[in-house]
């Protein structure tokens, strides 16, 4: 009896239906070229620019909540799962750009991509800590040359990225 009660209650906190995973792309594929191309401008501008909150055009939101809503009718995604993949769109398609621009300042992807990996997965599965970017940026950042305000800035940005990509893609999953 007990034993049918647990598997209950395991089946109750799991999620009903979960997003699958190799759906998450879809958002992307059904980007209208235009709007893939502003969403490029803007990740483009944020990257360039010292501020550290992003900002996209309106047809931005539009067009990811159209893309989305598509994707959701096709693969019958959760709410849950439209906010995850609309979320995950954006950072996936900023990642190729911030590489560009981290790399043009002297610094290597693959190391940058090794340092987020070494936090506990709990943390990369999740939006990262203040704490948790400053250390990133810390030890990323060895040369002193290397260590100003714009980099930190630009390390930050990056690494909000990779984030973002690993922690949509869970939220994702879960939904």
């Amino acid at each position: 009896m007990r034993l049918a009660a647990l598997f209950l209650a395991l089946a109750a906190a799991a999620p009903a239906h979960a997003a699958d995973l190799a759906t998450i792309d879809c958002v992307i594929e059904k980007l209208q070229p235009a709007l893939r191309a502003q969403i490029e401008t803007d990740i483009t501008r944020n990257m360039g620019e010292a501020a550290l909150r992003p900002t996209y055009d309106a047809a931005v939101g539009t067009g990811l909540g159209v893309a989305a809503a598509a994707c959701a009718t096709e693969h019958k995604w959760s709410d849950a799962a439209v906010g995850a993949a609309r979320t995950y769109t954006l950072a996936k398609l900023g990642r190729p750009i911030a590489e560009t621009f981290v790399t043009g300042k002297g610094f290597d992807p693959g190391e940058l991509e090794a340092h987020f990996g070494e936090l506990a997965e709990e943390a990369r599965n999740r939006p990262l800590t203040k704490e948790e970017m400053q250390g990133l940026v810390v030890a990323s950042v060895t040369d002193e040359a290397k260590q100003t305000r714009e980099n930190a800035t630009l390390l930050n940005k990056y690494f909000l990225f990779l984030s973002t990509v690993q922690y949509a893609a869970w939220d994702f999953a879960q939904a």
